[in-house]
Order: structure tokens, then C-alpha cells, then sequence
């Protein structure tokens, strides 16, 4: 990969700044603060975008690198890859925006993918190289090489971790004792205690054991709640049978109050005849005197017409004789005849009277049996009337409370509705005690139910948790595998080849001096010219220097499969002039990559006119 053209409208300090890249080697030459820096910072970021998350910095770096003028906040990059595809990319930072475009000009920003965070990973499609990788690849700047004695040790380690892993900051012996620390603090083993993972399988073993325990009260929740349930709907049932029987019940209240009508009708109806034969039984004995009155009258009638035809005989006899005798007998005799005719009359006046008063009293019994009679007759007219009223509402009531009209009989003639009722009543009270017992049974066990649940919804939790911590454990045990096939594969394909080009590095920046190299997991043995190995840690600083920037260019042609560009930010401060020198013969001689220089002195630019060596010098 080469870059040829960087275009930067406004990135932190650098503002309408416009750079031409050389193959070989370029020189960017800038005052400390000139915006060297920044310079590498857009060149990442153009390729990977920029964060807006903080990261544990105070400000995000799109905040950081946010120009005066944001309007300006974009630029343009132009480069080859090895494959000679050319691309050119415009990022205006403010909005996001990302054009790419191909040799030919065309907009191919549509044919790359776009990640959940709307980024486009163009770069890493074109090259398979990722953003850590690439820093780690191609930035070589001061304070990676920057080396004092304290510090010594450290270095070191970072030339094994780098070498053993292909990144100097990832110790695989560190990496896996971290991973196993992990492992056992933050989750366990099977033979550990009081971890994560065994709290976690003694609280769900002590869930299990309580939910056995309690799940035979579940069983006893569910019989309380059939029995119930069965009362409950019985009690209803007994309810509904129990309305309609008090509707029989009052239908026949009804009946009963309206016959009690009818049946007072009928006694007084009843009591109106008793009257009527007793006024006719008056009237017949009345009638009887009444004969016998006429039968004395006949009698007398009789009587009297025999005595007045004998008086009036011997009244004619007396008046034909004349004699005194006969007169004084005449005389004796018509006195007693005229008492008895006197009587006579008066008794003749007395049964007139009798008559009279015997017609009156038959006139007044006819009248008062005529009366009842017309009564009777009324109340026989109300009591046609009342039964046919209360019928009428003995059916209105089975209408309205849709029973059969059919059974009005059975109903007014029941006479066990009101025992029904009261059995009903007394069986609903025992059935409505029994379910308050069951209510109070239910209260002692639904919190050991309800306690149940709890443990269920804790218990799944727990799984959760579980299968979690093992997931966990898995995860961290497949890095384990992985970290561990990954090292083998370093030190048996990939550690082999660095240790060769680091060989060959370092014999060429160091005149020979160093010429092989092997690599442990905790130090590096160098072979000094009398042909032993002595450990890295006891070399010079200098020495280290260029080990590690040897080491570094190994991993870089060892790792990516595109030739990238070389920044080396102020990296050679601590070279002395002859290891400067030598370096620059081998980055000159034996690379392919683009170099690009940034430095703050002439120094560089110095060797390089010194040694005729051609490069792009860039004035910031």
C-alpha cells in the first residue's frame, strides 16, 4: 500500500494542508507542536473513522480533533494497494459523511458493508487489516523506543510479548495466568469454594432440596382449591334452586293470600245460606201457624153460624109462644149467647190481628231472604271473579319468572316447598362453612405456595446464573484454547520466521555485531560476536533500541499481506549517528514499504543527503 495524496480541510490544528507521499522514503519535517501528530491521527482516522466514545480520556477524539471552523471538519486521502487498485476517500467527521471512490471516479461507497454503529469498515475489507493491527504494524513512534535502564526489563518483555504473540503489550504466560485468575476469581471450579459458580450450585441444590419440600403443599393447594371450587359451584347451584323455590314459594304466598279471599267469600256465601235456611224454616213454621189460624177460623165460622141458627129458632119459637117462662129462659140463655158471641168476635179480631202479624213477619222474612239472596248472589259473582283473578296471577308470576305454566298445579298444591326451602337453606350453611374452613385452610398454605413460586422464579434465576458462569467459563476456557493454539502456532511457524528476520535485522542495523537471535516466553538471547547467547537485558540501551525496531519490522512483514506504509514518529531521538546511519541503509535497501519520517530536526534528512539516498521531503 502506498499513500500518495492526504488533503486535510480542517482536522485539530491542521487547516487547508495539502501532502504529496513518495514511494521509498518520506521526510515530514515539523517544529515539536507543528501537528506531526495530527497528521498521523487523520491518516487513521480517514482510513477507520473516528470515536466518539471517551475510552477513559477526558474528551472523546472527535471532540479533541474538532477544528474551530467544524464546517472544515473533513479532508481526502488518496492510495494504491499492492493489487495497484486505487481508491479515494472523502469523510466530512461533522456529519459522518463517507464518500469512496475508485480509480475510475465512480461512488463504490454502496458496494461495502455498514456495521451497527454505521461505520464503514471499507479499509479492512480491502485489506483484512484491522485498526489495532495496523497501529501496531505501522506506527513506530518515541515512546515505544524511548528505553532507560529502570525500564530495561520491561522492554524486554515486550520484545518476547511481541515476538511470542504479535503484540508487544500481550504476554501469553501473563495472558493465560490472567484468564485462569479469571477463571477461578470471578467465576470457579468444581473444586474450588466459595466461588461464584459453587455458591451459586449450593444455593440452587438448597432451592431444589425447599422445593421438594414445598411442592407437597402445592398438591394440597390444588385438592383445597378443587374441593373448593366444587363447593363453591354446589353452593351456587343450591342458590339458583334455592331462588326458584322461593319463587314457588311466593307464587304460592300469592295463592294462598287470594284463595284466603275466596275462601272468606265462600264462608260468608256459606253463611248467607245458613241464614236463608233458617229464615226459610222460620217462614215454614210461620206458614204452619198460619194454617192452623185458618183451620180455628173455619172451626169458628162453623160454630158460630150453628148458634145463631139456633137463636135465631128459638127466637122464633119465643116470639110464637110468648111465655114468660120461655122468655126468662130466653132471656138467661141469649145473655150467655151474646157473651159467647162477644167472645167470639174477639176472638175473630185476634187472629185477624195474629194474621196480620203473621203476614207481616212472612213479608219481612221473604224481604230479608230476598236480601241474603241477592248477597249470596254477589258474592258468588266476586267469588267467580277472584278465581279467575287469582289464576290470571298465579300465570303472570310463572311468565315473569319463566317457569312452566304447566306446573301451576303441582306448584299452589306442593306442599313441601317450604321443607325444601329449609333444607336447602341448612345445606347451603354447612356447605359455606365448609369452604371458610378450606379459605382458612388456603391462608396457612398459599404463603408456603406463594413461597414456592419464589423459589421456582429463584431457582430459574439461578440456572440463569449458572448456565451463565459456566457459559462464562466456557468462553474463557475456548480464549485458553485459542491463546494457547495461537502461541503454539507462534512459536512453531511464526516465532521461527521473526526469529530469522530478526537475525537478519538486526545483523544489518548492527554492522554484524548481532547476528542471531532466539526468543522465549520471558527473554530474548542474542549471540554476540564470541559466539554466545547472552540475554537481551544485559545489552546496551542502544542495543535494545534497534532490537526492538528490528523486531517491530519483522512483525510487520510477518503479519499483513499488504506491504503498508512505515510512520516512524521521532523514533530514532536515542540512535547515535552510526545506528541512525545503519538503520536508514536498511530501511533504504531492504524494504519495500513506504517509509514515512517524521521528525523535528534535520537529522534525518541530514544522513540521508549523506548517504545519497533519494527521499520526499515534506515542510510542515
Amino acid at each position: 500500500m502506498k499513500i500518495e495524496k492526504i488533503q486535510i480541510n480542517g482536522f485539530g490544528k491542521l487547516e487547508n494542508k495539502n501532502i504529496e507521499l513518495k514511494d521509498g522514503i518520506n521526510v515530514i519535517l515539523g517544529k515539536n507542536e507543528s501537528g506531526k501528530s495530527t497528521l498521523l491521527k487523520f491518516i487513521n482516522s480517514m482510513l477507520y473513522g473516528i470515536s466518539k466514545n471517551k475510552r477513559g480520556k477526558t474528551i472523546s477524539d472527535l471532540e479533541k480533533y474538532k477544528p474551530w471552523d467544524t464546517e472544515k471538519y473533513s479532508g481526502k486521502i488518496k492510495y494504491k494497494l499492492d493489487n495497484n487498485n486505487e481508491y479515494e476517500i472523502y469523510r466530512n467527521f461533522k456529519n459522518k459523511e463517507l464518500k469512496i471512490y475508485n480509480n475510475f471516479g465512480d461512488d463504490i461507497t454502496p458496494l461495502f458493508n455498514v456495521e451497527k454503529n454505521k461505520e464503514i469498515p471499507f479499509f479492512y475489507e480491502q485489506t483484512k487489516i484491522d485498526e489495532d493491527l495496523f497501529l501496531n504494524s505501522t506506527e513506530i513512534i518515541q515512546k515505544e523506543i524511548k528505553l532507560d535502564k529502570t525500564n530495561r526489563n520491561l522492554i524486554i518483555q515486550k520484545l518476547s510479548n511481541l515476538a511470542t504473540t504479535g503484540d508487544d503489550n500481550i504476554s501469553y504466560k501473563k495472558s493465560m495466568d490472567k484468564l485462569n485468575k479469571k477463571q477461578l476469581e470471578e467465576i470457579g471450579t468444581e473444586r474450588s469454594q466459595d466461588r461464584p459458580i459453587n455458591k451459586i450450585i449450593n444455593k440452587i441444590n438448597n432451592l431444589k432440596k425447599e422445593k421438594n419440600e414445598l411442592e407437597e403443599f402445592e398438591d394440597e393447594k390444588y385438592e383445597i382449591e378443587n374441593k373448593n371450587n366444587l363447593i363453591k359451584n354446589k353452593i351456587n347451584e343450591l342458590k339458583i334452586n334455592l331462588e326458584f323455590l322461593n319463587k314457588l314459594k311466593k307464587i304460592k304466598n300469592i295463592y294462598l293470600e287470594e284463595k284466603n279471599k275466596i275462601n272468606l267469600n265462600k264462608e260468608i256465601i256459606e253463611e248467607y245460606n245458613k241464614k236463608i235456611n233458617n229464615l226459610e224454616i222460620e217462614k215454614e213454621k210461620i206458614n204452619n201457624s198460619k194454617n192452623k189460624i185458618n183451620y180455628k177460623k173455619i172451626k169458628i165460622n162453623k160454630y158460630i153460624f150453628i148458634e145463631l141458627f139456633l137463636l135465631i129458632i128459638f127466637i122464633l119459637i119465643n116470639l110464637k109462644i110468648k111465655n114468660n117462662l120461655f122468655n126468662l129462659i130466653y132471656i138467661f140463655l141469649i145473655i150467655p149467647i151474646l157473651i159467647y158471641f162477644y167472645k167470639k168476635n174477639k176472638l175473630k179480631n185476634n187472629y185477624k190481628n195474629e194474621k196480620k202479624e203473621i203476614n207481616f213477619n212472612l213479608e219481612k222474612i221473604n224481604n230479608e231472604i230476598n236480601l241474603l239472596n241477592e248477597n249470596k248472589n254477589e258474592k258468588i259473582n266476586e267469588l267467580n271473579n277472584l278465581e279467575k283473578e287469582i289464576e290470571n296471577k298465579i300465570k303472570n308470576e310463572l311468565i315473569k319468572n319463566n317457569i312452566e305454566i304447566n306446573n301451576y298445579e303441582k306448584i299452589i298444591y306442593n306442599e313441601e316447598i317450604e321443607e325444601k326451602i329449609n333444607l336447602i337453606n341448612k345445606e347451603i350453611n354447612e356447605n359455606e362453612l365448609e369452604a371458610h374452613k378450606l379459605e382458612l385452610d388456603k391462608e396457612n398454605i398459599f404463603p408456603k405456595v406463594d413461597r414456592l413460586a419464589n423459589i421456582q422464579e429463584e431457582l430459574e434465576y439461578s440456572k440463569e446464573e449458572y448456565n451463565e458462569l459456566k457459559n462464562n467459563s466456557e468462553i474463557i476456557d475456548i480464549a485458553k484454547n485459542y491463546l494457547e493454539k495461537a502461541y503454539k502456532n507462534m512459536k512453531e511457524n511464526v516465532t521461527p520466521k521473526f526469529s530469522r528476520e530478526l537475525s537478519e535485522t538486526i545483523s544489518n542495523i548492527s554492522n554484524g555485531k548481532y547476528k542471531n537471535i532466539k526468543i522465549s516466553d520471558n527473554d530474548i538471547m542474542v549471540e554476540v560476536e564470541n559466539g554466545n547467547y547472552v540475554s537481551a537485558n544485559l545489552l546496551s540501551v542502544g542495543t535494545i533500541d534497534q532490537l526492538y525496531f528490528a523486531l517491530r519490522m519483522a512483525i510487520l512483514k510477518e503479519m499483513t499481506n499488504e506491504s503498508l506504509p512505515i510512520f516512524l514518529d521521532e523514533s530514532f531521538v536515542f540512535f547515535d549517528k552510526n545506528r541512525l546511519i545503519n538503520t536508514i541503509n536498511y530501511l533504504n535497501e531492504n524494504n519495500n514499504n513506504q517509509i514515512i519520517i517524521f521528525s523535528c530536526t534535520d537529522r534525518e534528512k541530514n544522513i540521508l543527503d549523506e548517504l545519497n539516498i533519494k527521499y520526499n521531503l515534506i515542510n510542515m
